[in-house]
């Protein structure tokens, strides 16, 4: 996937640039991290993958072809995203997993939810995968809504992932059980990660450092902690905090 000058401001604010002149290259098969402060312009670049927005200027290759030239239904089928804000529907479990896949099998729903770490706490619901768990999924806690996420980008098998993994609402062993997903998930799949966890941020291949929507310093883990004083910065923040 490359990013090639990219510059975008939000119709509402125009003067105000989100993304100045990016350009990236996030390589197939590998982790790649976006790393920065919050506002710094990286759930943006996330969200132009799959042509939510659209760049004022620039272009958005994937596998050298121009996104904005490749239907939409058949761009986003290869990409699968998860973040905190999953879109639930009041609906059974079992056909809120199958809304990846339609026409996934019994047997292939089941792979997905044990996959993503769902299979447990399915099991102790009162109708297991056929509970309705409410408008949005409020009958189910974040974490559990979470890995239903998790479960449909399984069971879509696409090959970009995009992740937003900021875990800082659940608590210690659910975020394992989800990272412990996420591991699974991303296994040779393009993955592009906005990262929060340190343990994310070590096992990048390449890690891009965003600032004020502009990219400051790439590489991994250890040529930016000699190289970047704001990568630098930024992990020692971090170490503090976990």
């Amino acid at each position: 996937i490359k990013f090639k000058n990219i510059n975008f401001a939000y119709r509402s604010n125009f003067k105000n640039k989100v993304l100045k002149n990016i350009s990236s290259e996030f390589k197939g098969g590998e982790m790649t991290a976006l790393v920065g402060h919050s506002g710094s312009g990286k759930s943006t670049m996330l969200n132009m993958i799959p042509r939510i927005y659209s760049p004022n200027e620039g272009s958005i290759e994937i596998d050298n072809q121009d996104i904005s030239k490749i239907n939409l239904n058949s761009l986003r089928k290869e990409i699968s995203i998860v973040d905190q804000n999953t879109t639930l529907f009041d609906d059974t479990v079992l056909n809120n997993i199958r809304y990846a896949k339609p026409d996934a099998s019994l047997e292939e729903v089941y792979k997905a939810a044990e996959n993503s770490m769902c299979k447990d706490f399915i099991e102790n619901l009162e109708n297991k995968y056929e509970t309705m768990i409410g408008e949005n999924g409020v009958k189910l806690s974040g974490g559990e809504k979470q890995r239903l996420s998790i479960a449909r980008a399984f069971l879509k098998k696409s090959k970009i992932i995009l992740l937003d993994e900021a875990t800082s609402s659940l608590d210690s062993e659910t975020e394992e059980k989800i990272q412990e997903a996420l591991s699974k998930l991303v296994l040779n799949k393009t993955t592009i990660v906005i990262a929060h966890r340190l343990s994310t941020i070590l096992n990048s291949d390449k890690i891009y450092v965003v600032d004020e929507g502009r990219i400051i310093d790439s590489g991994n883990h250890k040529d930016l902690l000699l190289n970047s004083n704001a990568y630098k910065n930024f992990y020692e923040r971090q170490i503090k905090q976990n």
